[in-house]
């Protein structure tokens, strides 16, 4: 029976590890937040594509905390465009484009601040800022 289980966990593993890994590859920035504080085991990844803004988040750790990704103009000054939360635990995503439209739409040779952090009450977080500058890779 353990082996069973073993086998079933390793199973579900690989499925979201292939299933996360084609948004990673593709990204042109990404960053991940994690629950212990050892930066081993990511708890939160997000990705983030200039062409069309794609910001993506999701949660990769049944730890009962949902990650959560604040995104900010950093020109002129400092501003908070919107915040994700990818509930619903592990596996559970949530994406946000420019074709969403108002807030989502990232103003371009601008840059943009990112903020990843694991709930609750903040939690660990990291940040990172890039300069959106709408390149099409295709």
């Amino acid at each position: 029976m353990k082996a069973i289980k073993l086998l079933s966990t390793a199973a579900v593993a690989a499925v979201m590890l292939l299933g996360l890994a084609p948004a990673a590859s593709a990204a042109d920035h990404s960053m991940y937040t994690n629950d212990d504080g050892g930066w081993q085991d990511p708890a939160g990844l997000m990705w983030f594509n200039e062409y069309g803004d794609v910001v993506t988040l999701c949660d990769n750790d049944a730890d009962g905390h949902a990650p959560s990704l604040t995104v900010a103009l950093y020109h002129p000054y400092h501003a908070t465009r919107y915040r994700l939360t990818a509930w619903g635990g592990e596996g559970n995503c949530v994406t946000a484009r420019a074709s969403d439209g108002g807030v989502f739409n990232l103003p371009e040779h601008t840059n943009i601040g990112f903020q990843i952090c694991i709930s609750p009450h903040g939690g660990m977080c990291r940040n990172a800022t890039w300069y959106n500058d709408q390149k099409d890779y295709t």
